[in-house]
């Protein structure tokens, strides 16, 4: 398929016939339960919840904020809310209440979508009464609508929305670690174009697996996972916690695997405290051992089917 005119939208409703019943996206349940999303599961519930956004009657263009960890939910909802023909404003899951007070004023966001967080209590204050709010399955408990209610009783949105390139997709805001958020508007064309051009560089195919821990809010995590795989039709897999993370990472096997340089420390404390370094590097330089020794680690890491892995900068 020529992708090269193609905006998000397009390749996801794309996807939901060419893949329809290939799993999309693993989500962890906890305990060791997932619930996998084929492509056809993934967009029909995207389809009922944009047709309850248009059902609130909102002005076209309006601001929906997403404030949750990493899920399954997070993607449906950011189409979803591209089909009801608004923009979608992600905010980082340890955000303060006054910085979520400021975001959601700045942006003048209508709606927000809660999911799993570590801080909801101390959170909740910044969100104000005005703003509904939609509870995803494992968010903290609240009194909020649900995900699942919600599309349970609204019908799909039947037709293909479209957006043009120069339309508003999304507001980035930075983190607020050095003063108040800036937000960064980009359009649907911007995010097509860097995930045109990142799947291209990378050389990424739809068998690929990726895992996403890095927050969806950051924009490198929103282009190389959501963008990514709406381009290339890839399986994503979503990390439970930062106690499992090995254990979700031989889950997925990822293909393609980014990391902050204090993960692979991390890594590394993990694979010494396992053997010292002296020893592991006696054995590294033998010739006989220095590959089944890398491979066993790798396979304990769950790294071992990486093809392509790297590095950025600390979040």
């Amino acid at each position: 398929m020529d992708i090269n005119n193609k905006l998000p939208l397009d390749m996801v409703y794309h996807w939901e016939t060419a893949r329809a019943e290939l799993i999309y996206m693993t989500q962890p349940m906890g305990d060791g339960k997932v619930v996998d999303y084929t492509w056809r599961r993934a967009v029909g519930e995207a389809r009922r919840m944009a047709a309850y956004l248009k059902s609130l009657g909102l002005p076209e263009g309006s601001r929906i904020a997403i404030l949750s960890k990493n899920c399954a939910h997070w993607i449906m909802t950011d189409w979803a809310i591209w089909m009801a023909g608004h923009v979608s404003v992600p905010l980082y899951p340890t955000l303060n209440a006054d910085t979520v007070e400021y975001v959601l004023d700045h942006a003048g966001c209508e709606v927000l979508f809660v999911g799993k967080l570590d801080d909801w209590d101390t959170m909740k204050p910044g969100v104000p009464d005005s703003v509904r709010c939609i509870s995803y399955p494992l968010s903290p408990p609240n009194d909020f609508e649900t995900w699942d209610d919600i599309v349970s009783k609204h019908p799909p949105l039947e037709q293909n929305t479209r957006r043009s390139a120069d339309d508003l997709a999304t507001i980035v805001y930075t983190s607020g670690s050095t003063g108040r958020p800036k937000g960064v508007m980009l359009s649907f064309g911007a995010m097509a174009y860097a995930a045109r051009g990142g799947t291209e560089f990378m050389n990424v195919g739809s068998n690929e697996r990726v895992l996403s821990y890095l927050p969806l809010a950051h924009v490198f995590e929103r282009t190389f996972v959501e963008l990514g795989s709406i381009y290339c039709g890839f399986h994503i897999y979503f990390a439970d916690s930062l106690d499992t993370f090995v254990e979700d990472l031989r889950r997925a096997r990822p293909t393609l695997f980014v990391s902050v340089p204090r993960l692979w420390v991390k890594f590394q404390h993990g694979v010494l405290q396992k053997m010292p370094r002296k020893k592991l590097d006696m054995l590294l330089k033998l010739p006989v051992l220095r590959g089944v020794i890398k491979k066993k680690i790798l396979q304990q890491l769950g790294l071992d089917k990486v093809r392509l892995g790297g590095r950025g900068g600390g979040w």
